[in-house]
């Protein structure tokens, strides 16, 4: 999926639902309708049952990519030549990795011209292994590297070591701290979070309780998205952050921090969580509480089990699209790059809809045949993991 297909994939996406609902049968099990009281087979009822987002006014994700990159330095290969790209990937251990590498698969599938090989590495979350992946992508000689970074900072030096050596690096999603990258893959975790805080706020009337749950500590999305929050806490100081705690993108380890959180501050109003999947864990633990009721807003991403829950709970809640496509847009904006394309220093993935529209619409998303571990994506079942 190229960059300038997203928006033509999304409609294409909504036009089929659409004929699936007239037609009563769907191949992918995917749930239909169009408005925000839509009857969704996954909630077995209309949703929502009320407007949660009226009068809410959402942050926009639309920004400036910046400069253009000068790509003449890194031209490898002519157009019919087989490209060789590395990725030096962060880990496995949460599914929108396992997704982002299945999008990557696919692009890499999907090069023209002399077509391109993937060179795979996982650092399984350490920031020393990913730089001995790093240097040794380099030694191999690959034309690029596609990096999704364990640590802000832990591998600028072998970021900077590509780039001398005339290899350009293109950030997949997760911030780096560091300036001698080629381009950043964007999805923009700070307007996300920004989006999803300033949604509790609004549910809270600007005064409350709440608790953060983020994901790994130093992880550029972590970073970025704690940024975020922090940015729009700082607007309200009628709301209290009781805690910010780490539960490493794992729904369980999510849902026994929510517990020990909410025995210790009973009158709590919300949580804002960092990853749909640990969303998940938190409603479970907030069940298990009997306080699923007291708590007023609810946040989270296009992980299926999470909308899916959202859904059938017709709970309150601002769900904002964290696309798995920063997999296909990272691979093919490294073969503009090595090809003397123009290319910005930020390449900002676009939501699938704004975050406002898409929560207003989450049934529609909802693939009542792929696990909760399902990220909403197009990659084609060849590739994608959780496709039977």
């Amino acid at each position: 999926m190229k960059l300038s297909k997203l928006a033509s994939g999304l409609l294409l996406t909504l036009l089929l639902v659409v004929f699936v609902v007239g037609c009563g049968s769907s191949d992918d099990g995917s749930t239909g309708g169009s408005g925000g009281t839509e009857v969704s087979t996954a909630g077995g009822g209309e949703y929502p049952s009320e407007d949660f987002w009226a009068g809410f006014e959402e942050v926009a994700l639309d920004h400036d990519p910046g400069p253009v990159v000068d790509t003449s330095g890194f031209e490898k290969r002519s157009p019919d030549e087989e490209l060789m790209i590395g990725y030096a990937d962060a880990s496995q251990s949460n599914a929108f990795r396992v997704m982002a590498k299945a999008e990557t698969e696919q692009a890499i599938a999907d090069v023209d011209g002399g077509g391109a090989k993937l060179v795979y590495t996982n650092a399984n979350d350490s920031a020393p292994t990913q730089l001995s992946d790093v240097n040794d992508l380099i030694t191999q000689g690959v034309d690029a590297i596609v990096l999704s970074a364990v640590d802000v900072s832990g591998v600028c030096s072998s970021i900077s070591k590509a780039v001398s050596a005339g290899i350009p690096v293109i950030i997949q999603e997760r911030t780096v701290k560091c300036p001698d990258y080629t381009s950043f893959i964007s999805v923009d975790a700070v307007g996300v979070a920004e989006n999803e805080m300033q949604y509790l706020a609004y549910r809270l009337d600007g005064e409350g309780e709440v608790a953060i749950i983020s994901g790994i500590p130093g992880v550029g999305h972590s970073v970025a998205s704690e940024e975020g929050y922090e940015n729009v806490l700082a607007e309200y100081p009628d709301i209290e952050l009781t805690n910010k705690e780490y539960a490493s993108y794992d729904p369980t380890q999510a849902q026994q921090l929510a517990s020990t959180i909410l025995t210790a501050n009973p009158d709590l109003d919300a949580f804002a969580v960092i990853d749909g999947d640990m969303t998940i864990g938190v409603v479970a633990a907030a069940e298990a509480a009997g306080k699923l009721d007291q708590l007023k807003a609810w946040t989270g991403n296009d992980v299926n089990g999470w909308m899916e829950l959202a859904v059938e709970k017709d709970l309150p809640n601002l769900t904002v699209p964290y696309p798995v496509a920063v997999g296909s847009v990272a691979v093919e904006v490294a073969v503009k790059v090595l090809r003397g394309e123009e290319v910005h220093k930020t390449e900002f993935v676009p939501p699938w809809e704004p975050p406002k529209e898409f929560s207003e619409h989450l049934a529609d998303y909802v693939n009542p045949e792929r696990p909760a571990e399902w990220w909403y994506s197009e990659v084609s079942c060849q590739f994608d993991p959780f496709c039977e």
